[in-house]
């Protein structure tokens, strides 16, 4: 097949070449920068997306956050078309050279406005290319886990921007010359990230056709997710509906039939031109909604172009995965994957449950597996796990019953250790008292003991006085009178 011949336009008296596949950076393409409605842009200053992930088998929460300068405001569309066709100089400068160097020259804003498609320009024009190169430059960025550096192999908790100095023609450079042209200086992680290859190719055309904002953007995200497809089993991608709202980024809805309407014109539009062959909302009884989406025959093109052969002679891979660092599994996570292999799953996918899945909930359900009507548990279990299905009411009821059981044996057993540690207090309260009594002298002894038949109730003083005409003994009597004389002799001891 014949590849489509570069659009040509003059750039300064010269003609050069517009190029139809572009290199963009494949954490900007994921990650959200750009607002994509208008009505919404004049009072929006910050975009942030958070998630909790599993990463080398331990939980960590990674934060992508995007804070404009309220002096320029935030990045929107027409900022996009900037960055765009930077990227289209960025490509051609990686082609040519293999590597990016600050600063990078833009030529003229004429040439920046026929790389934007904008037909008609002029001097508002270019104040807006203007203002747009710094409104992207005062936009900063704060990753915690969420930006990968290819170059270093590791994600970057750093505070940084794309751009770092913008030097516009007729200006002075770091030299002290003057510029001759509009001049862009890079920031240091995205200048390391291109440098590094860390790209994808994005056909520009194709993407400038897209009508739909929605469309527009997930092209950019499916096209890096579809790409790491080629390597697995499954041949769709996943996403829960608010986690894709974070990256498009678009406010979400709280009914599906709002968040279909939202989401299914740049759905269509994508199935419609080949890229998408298929997609699923799944329901699932909740408010946050799967969509799966499948590769259709534009994308698959796009997976194929997986080497990088006319950078500077350079032969290397886009995208290559972040690879975890080599962990050895604890005790107890390889008894869960021994428990979900027992269960007929494959090896591979119970270690890639343990890496991204909760481990209570994967106990719970390795549990409750036996409560479900499923023909194949095993496949039942995998998407029951990744889509977080509630479990079986039968298993839940069980579980309620057991930890009421348990909390009645707990009662029970508090409530006889309350009564032990009481009775271990008396016995040992007797014998301080038992110890102090024998300690003093006949006289006081014997002070206590009338004290105590004084004390007597009238029935046991009645007892008494029989028991003293008799000259026998009672047993039930001489346990009231050892109360009543231990009585006594606490109140000696509390007064002092």
């Amino acid at each position: 097949m014949k590849k489509k011949a570069n659009k040509i336009i003059k750039k300064d008296n010269n003609e050069i070449s517009l190029p139809k596949i572009i290199s963009s950076e494949v954490n900007l393409l994921v990650l959200p920068f750009f607002f994509l409605y208008k009505n919404t842009l004049k009072n929006k200053l910050e975009t942030e997306y958070k998630e909790v992930i599993y990463r080398n088998g331990e939980k960590v929460e990674i934060l992508w956050n995007v804070s404009a300068n309220p002096k320029y405001g935030y990045p929107g569309l027409f900022d996009r078309k900037v960055y765009k066709a930077i990227e289209q100089i960025i490509t051609d400068i990686l082609k040519e050279k293999g590597k990016i160097e600050n600063p990078i020259s833009l030529g003229s804003l004429y040439n920046l406005c026929k790389r934007m498609n904008i037909e008609n320009y002029g001097g508002a024009e270019y104040r807006k290319i203007k203002n747009a190169l710094e409104k992207i430059k005062a936009t900063t960025i704060k990753s915690v886990g969420s930006f990968y550096s290819k170059g270093v192999k590791q994600w970057v908790d750093d505070s940084f921007s794309l751009y770092d100095r913008i030097v516009f023609k007729g200006k002075k450079l770091p030299n002290n010359e003057i510029a001759d042209s509009n001049y862009l200086f890079l920031g240091s992680w995205y200048l390391q990230s291109l440098n590094s290859f860390y790209v994808k190719p994005i056909d520009y055309d194709y993407l400038q056709s897209l009508k739909s904002k929605i469309a527009s953007r997930l092209y950019e995200i499916l096209g890096v997710k579809f790409y790491g497809l080629r390597n697995k089993r499954e041949k769709f991608i996943c996403y829960r509906y608010s986690k894709l709202c974070q990256l498009l980024p678009v406010t979400p809805h709280d009914y599906i039939s709002l968040a279909k309407q939202q989401l299914n014109p740049g759905n269509n539009e994508l199935t419609n031109t080949g890229f998408v062959s298929k997609y699923v909302w799944n329901e699932n009884g909740k408010k946050d909604w799967l969509i799966y989406y499948w590769p259709g025959e534009r994308a698959k093109k796009e997976m194929k172009k997986g080497n990088i052969k006319s950078f500077n002679n350079k032969t290397g891979e886009y995208l290559p995965e972040p690879k975890e660092d080599l962990k050895k599994y604890s005790k107890e996570q390889t008894n869960l994957i021994n428990q979900l292999v027992k269960l007929n799953i494959s090896k591979v996918t119970a270690e890639n449950l343990i890496k991204n899945n909760d481990q209570e909930l994967i106990k719970k359900w390795i549990e409750a597996i036996n409560y479900s009507n499923a023909d194949n548990k095993a496949a039942y279990i995998v998407k029951a796990i990744r889509e977080n299905w509630q479990l079986p009411e039968e298993y839940l009821r069980e579980k309620r019953e057991e930890q009421r059981k348990e909390e009645e044996e707990k009662a029970e057993y508090n409530k006889i250790k309350n009564q032990e540690e009481k009775n271990k207090k008396r016995q040992e309260e007797i014998k301080r008292i038992g110890e102090i009594y024998n300690s003093l002298n006949p006289s006081q002894q014997e002070e206590i003991i009338k004290e105590a038949e004084k004390r007597l109730p009238d029935f046991w003083e009645e007892k008494l006085n029989k028991v003293k005409v008799k000259g026998t003994s009672s047993k039930l009597l001489e346990v009231v009178l050892e109360e009543k004389r231990r009585e006594i002799i606490k109140e000696w001891v509390d007064s002092g």
